[in-house]
């Protein structure tokens, strides 16, 4: 009896070693979208629609992935203190929700960006723990500096995926306390350590930044300077977003960098660009970034909705010029951008 236990025993390890290196060479598909805002005038059209109005016309791609991430762009709660800045820019959306972004498909949120504590410290924690709640999860911020700055990690078909998120401003309104609630913060001098040591527990590494000049089409130097160094460190692709529209791509020793993916649920399209984005549909293939494909939007009402073809030409064209000099090569076909990435060993 104990023979026949022992063989039994042997043989379902094979088993599980041999089903774990068959979901390992599975592609791992990831989609990325920009800033999602659900207040101002989103929340208008939510409290007219419901709080699936935002994601009607694109939930279908964001449920075909793995693992769906944006920015969150405002605090979920219906409580805190509202920071010292114009009421205008002071972002809370209902708790209901959370919900609702899990029903369209998120799985990750970032939160490390320069809206997140426009309630305070209890407007934080309460969107941390809302979000959680519905069964996504969070990074780049949290109850002290430590948990704010811990990566996140999950594993899909046998792959660790990192995630580490950072916001070059300041919670607005708020000094920054080591031992109290916050935003995880760009510090150049520790950026590179922070990302290495992230790397080791994880087959790729996806590093999120919130940075650069609004409106603006082209990336600053301390935008590529912290790009470079999270890359050089360990980081596997880079994804930033805050200028509110798009700007320019590099591939930087052979990985990618996203400099801003622009908006994605928004309310105020006024300045050119800012009603234009694209989606990323990212496959990892044997713990390295594969194939990447571009999928052009158009925000109409706060909704993302598909571009038709002469307007996702458009958008990627534009996006193509302002990748110039940046090592980039897209590939326009019907209406979508392709990047095949160098034959790198990174």
């Amino acid at each position: 009896m104990k023979k026949y236990l022992l063989v039994l025993c042997v043989f379902l390890l094979v088993l599980v070693a041999s089903l774990a290196a068959i979901f390992k060479d599975e592609p791992v598909k990831i989609v990325f979208v920009g800033d999602i805002l659900l207040a101002r005038g989103v929340g208008e059209k939510i409290e007219t629609n419901g709080y699936e109005y935002p994601y009607d016309n694109i939930k279908r791609i964001l449920k075909d992935s793995d693992i769906t991430i944006g920015n969150l762009e405002c605090a979920i709660s219906s409580r805190g203190t509202p920071a010292l800045k114009k009421e205008s820019l002071l972002f809370r959306a209902a708790p209901e929700n959370a919900a609702a972004l899990k029903e369209a498909g998120f799985d990750v949120l970032n939160l490390a960006n320069n809206h997140t504590m426009d309630f305070g410290r209890e407007g934080l924690m309460d969107t941390v723990d809302f979000i959680n709640s519905a069964g996504i999860k969070t990074f780049g911020a949290g109850k002290n500096r430590e948990t704010a700055g811990k990566p996140l990690y999950i594993k899909v078909k046998g792959t660790v995926v990192g995630f580490l998120g950072f916001s070059a401003f300041p919670s607005e309104g708020y000094f920054f306390l080591e031992d109290q609630p916050d935003v995880a913060q760009v510090d150049i001098e520790s950026l590179g350590e922070e990302v290495k040591t992230a790397k080791e527990n994880c087959d790729v590494l996806i590093v999120s930044f919130h940075w650069g000049k609004e409106f603006d089409f082209y990336p600053v130097e301390s935008q590529k300077s912290a790009a470079h160094i999270a890359l050089d460190n360990g980081a596997d692709i880079i994804i930033g977003h805050h200028p509110h529209v798009l700007q320019g791509v590099e591939i930087y020793n052979g990985k990618p960098i996203f400099y801003s993916l622009g908006n994605f649920v928004f309310d105020r399209q006024i300045p050119r660009g800012t009603d234009e984005t694209v989606m990323l549909k990212v496959e990892i293939e044997k713990s390295k970034i594969g194939k990447i494909e571009l999928v052009p939007l158009k925000i109409i009402d706060c909704q993302p909705t598909e571009a038709g073809f002469d307007d996702g030409v458009k958008i990627l064209e534009r996006l193509k010029l302002f990748s110039e000099g940046m090592g980039s090569d897209i590939d326009i076909r019907d209406s979508r951008g392709y990047i095949s990435l160098p034959l790198f060993d990174n």
